[in-house]
C-alpha cells in the first residue's frame, strides 16, 4: 500500500494588471501590494505563475495591437496526494473582462499560456549538485 498524502490547497494568490506595466499582488485576505505574498515558498511559486500569465497576456495583446482592460489573475494550487511532495495541479483564472470580444479574450489567454515560461517550466527536470569549492 502506497503512502497517501492528505489533500491540501494553497492560495489563492492574486496578481493585478492595471495596464501600466506594473503588477500588484495579494493573498487571500490581503490588500494589493508591489511585493508578492511569501509566507511559504508555494506562495511565491503561485505568484510567479500569475505574474507570468499577466505579463504574457500583455505581450500577446500588444502584438495584436489590443489594449487590455484592467484584470487580475487568481492562482490556486492543490497538493498531490502521492509522493513526492509537490503541487498536483495549478488552477489559473482571469478575473475581469480583457476585451469586449469574448472569443478574442479566450484566444489571448490561450496564446499567453503558450508563451508563459513559468507555467511551461513546471514539468521540467530538476538537477541537484553541491558547490564543493565553497
Amino acid at each position: 500500500m502506497g503512502i497517501r498524502i492528505k489533500p491540501k490547497s494553497f492560495g489563492p494568490i492574486y496578481v493585478r494588471s492595471n495596464g501600466d506595466g506594473a503588477l500588484l499582488y495579494a493573498g487571500q485576505h490581503e490588500v494589493f501590494d508591489a511585493v508578492p505574498p511569501y509566507a511559504i515558498p508555494v506562495d511565491l511559486l503561485l505568484a510567479s505563475v500569475g505574474a507570468c500569465i499577466a505579463k504574457s497576456l500583455e505581450i500577446v495583446s500588444a502584438q495584436r495591437g489590443q489594449t487590455l482592460s484592467p484584470f487580475s489573475v487568481e492562482v490556486t494550487g492543490k497538493k498531490a496526494t502521492d509522493l513526492p511532495n509537490r503541487l498536483g495541479s495549478v488552477d489559473i483564472r482571469v478575473v475581469g473582462k480583457l476585451t469586449d470580444d469574448a472569443d478574442l479574450s479566450v484566444e489571448l489567454l490561450r496564446q499567453a499560456k503558450s508563451i508563459c515560461t513559468i507555467s511551461n517550466t513546471l514539468n521540467c527536470a530538476i538537477s541537484l549538485d553541491f558547490d564543493r569549492e565553497s
